[in-house]
């Protein structure tokens, strides 16, 4: 046998690391209109085929109108980790998080901030493993 043809029967006979999942949970636009009032979306739950995984990491995304900012967290339960004002992005999930237990964006209109504003087509995109 020839090198390349052991070397594919060796990929092709080896275990491989099980491939990861992922879903997306594209959630309900939030209006927030007091200013340091928390303001908490819709839950985002697994499909069945996740059940059991572990997250390994988290995506997310939202619009706002041009000039406004809001402060963000992505929280699991009561452990949110701050996403600042970025309005998109991605981070490694803490180890406690499960795919069991629903997530939430949770947002808040900067102090002094008197007008309201609609957080529009937040989603959260969550790979598991």
């Amino acid at each position: 046998m020839n090198k390349v043809a052991g070397l594919l029967l060796l990929l092709l006979w080896s275990p491989l690391p099980a491939a990861p999942g992922s879903w997306q949970s594209p959630l309900a636009e939030l209006r927030l209109a007091v200013a340091g009032r928390f303001y908490h979306s819709e839950p985002a739950t697994p499909p069945p085929i996740a059940a059991g995984e572990n997250i390994v990491r988290v995506g997310w995304r939202y619009r706002l109108p041009a000039g406004r900012r809001v402060q963000a967290w992505l929280c699991q339960g009561e452990q949110c980790v701050p996403l600042g004002s970025a309005r998109r992005g991605h981070f490694l999930a803490p180890p406690a998080w499960r795919v069991t237990r629903p997530l939430r964006l949770r947002f808040r209109l900067p102090a002094g901030e008197r007008r309201a504003v609609t957080v529009g087509a937040p989603r959260l995109t969550v790979e598991y493993r």
